[in-house]
């Protein structure tokens, strides 16, 4: 039976043998293979899920699954009759059920998944799991690949959907892994008859008002007329296709594979072979056609500064020698002030960073505040004199206007020159820490793995108390 050869190809056989395919791409642990592996299921009650479910309860016994079940609330009392029917299932099959809820969706099927998959990651991370098991088929992956040539693409986007896909959330790599991505939605539904399985249908699945639905039901058929193969031979190719994407990805030195969500953005060098780039960085974003491409690519000759809005919320901005690609869904950096105490540490959890200040007496005898150190000496006693002349407070906090910093050699700089002069980029600017003294800017604490310039009219004097001010970028 096709469907227990996949489950077997992709999961621990319940013999604990150790099995080809997805296991060998690092989807399940082989250190620990005799225990079992927790898996977030979701599941819809559709045909396509249920055998999912079935099929690694009865194949792979040893793994410890979960569900999750999302209610779009896009078809009234049907959905609520899906979300109980996956309950009960759930409640006799003694397996943990989480369920979620939208509300406002407009019923495009983009919005949709990514409703869907953000519910799948908040789900498995509130319960310590970093596998998804989803019930993507054959089927699915052909008419994915139809859709993506209709609508124009390159070879990412003709690789179709992964059998295995990565995203690192707040610091937690997560894989959404696909054991049924080599089965047919016909060879799915005799599983679940000759298993006696039930599972829930979706009406508006046959509703040709979306363009899924259209090419599953009119063109997949023509083509079958053409090659009763054609679906087979549709997501073999798209697996061809994928390889060569990858290899080619691997050749380019600036491609990232760093997913875009709210919590990061995801630059682009653009020198060297910058439409592979665009296209890997863009590739999860389905709104994103061909058109597209070459409006960004109009960037790459364009000022810094200059911006393009795209479709999906994707805003692309030259930014120096870089694209930068961000989500106008990411919340605006509020900007941060906090009164530093001596021997006080002070966290900033919006940039993962810890300051910790103390008052050191002791003579100056090893370089002091190089550019490369992450810990930094000032003048205690001019800090204290200021502090008293014009009551002001030692403060780590984000830019205001008319900061400024000495120079030697240059005198007063405003900030804003510096981060010019530095190529900052004004997304970056509110979330860069500074050691401050009123608008008197004593360090420019900088980026992570990077250390900032320091205030030259505040040099520690040997002998004299110093203030060390010393910063450890955490987890955040």
């Amino acid at each position: 039976m096709k469907i227990a050869e996949t489950i077997r190809k992709y999961k621990l056989l319940s013999e604990g043998l150790l099995s080809e395919g997805l296991l060998s791409k690092g989807l399940l642990s082989k250190d620990n293979h005799s225990e079992s592996e927790p898996v977030l299921v979701a599941v819809s009650g559709g045909a396509d899920s249920m055998a999912l479910l079935y099929g690694l309860l009865e194949y792979s016994p040893a793994l410890k699954l979960s569900v999750c079940h999302i209610n779009h609330n896009l078809r009234g009392e049907e959905s609520q009759k899906d979300a109980d029917f996956v309950r009960d299932v759930c409640n006799d099959l003694g397996i943990p059920f989480f369920y979620y809820e939208a509300s406002g969706l407009s019923g495009q099927e983009e919005e949709a998944r990514q409703v869907r998959y953000s519910f799948l990651y908040n789900c498995a991370q509130a319960n310590g799991i970093t596998k998804i098991a989803t019930g993507h088929n054959l089927n699915d992956n052909a008419e994915t690949l139809i859709l993506r040539l209709c609508r124009g693409t390159g070879l990412s986007g003709l690789g179709g959907i992964s059998t295995l896909r990565r995203i690192v959330l707040c610091g937690v790599e997560y894989s959404i892994i696909r054991p049924l991505i080599e089965t047919s939605r016909t060879e799915i539904e005799k599983y679940l008859q000759e298993k006696g399985i039930s599972y829930r249908t979706d009406a508006s699945n046959f509703d040709n008002i979306h363009a899924r639905n259209r090419v599953r039901h009119e063109v997949i058929p023509a083509l079958q007329k053409i090659n009763p193969r054609a679906v087979e031979n549709l997501a073999r190719s798209a697996e061809l296709l994928r390889q060569d994407a990858n290899f080619l990805a691997s050749l380019n030195p600036t491609n990232s594979s760093t997913n875009l969500d709210n919590a990061g953005d995801k630059r682009i060098h653009i020198p060297t072979m910058h439409r592979r780039a665009i296209h890997a960085a863009l590739e999860n974003h389905r709104n994103i056609s061909e058109k597209h491409i070459i409006q960004i690519e109009s960037l790459l000759t364009a000022e810094s500064g200059k911006k393009l809005h795209l479709p999906g919320g994707l805003i692309v901005s030259r930014e120096y020698e870089y694209l930068l690609i961000t989500s106008n869904n990411k919340q605006k950096s509020e900007g941060f002030c906090y009164d530093l105490q001596i021997n006080n540490s002070t966290h900033i959890s919006s940039i993962g960073l810890d300051v910790q200040i103390s008052v050191k007496n002791r003579d100056i005898t090893s370089p002091i505040n190089s550019s490369e150190m992450c810990t930094k000496y000032f003048n205690y006693d001019k800090i204290i004199e200021e502090q008293k002349r014009k009551v002001l407070l030692l403060q780590l906090r984000s830019r205001q206007p008319g900061d400024r910093i000495y120079i030697s050699g240059v005198g007063h700089k405003k900030l804003s020159d510096e981060f010019c002069d530095r190529k900052i980029p004004q997304s970056e600017r509110d979330s860069i820490a500074l050691l401050t003294l009123g608008k008197d800017v004593l360090w420019i604490i900088g980026r992570q793995n990077e250390s900032g310039r320091s205030s030259d009219a505040y040099k520690p004097c040997s002998g004299k108390p110093m203030l060390m001010v010393e910063v450890n970028y955490g987890d955040g």
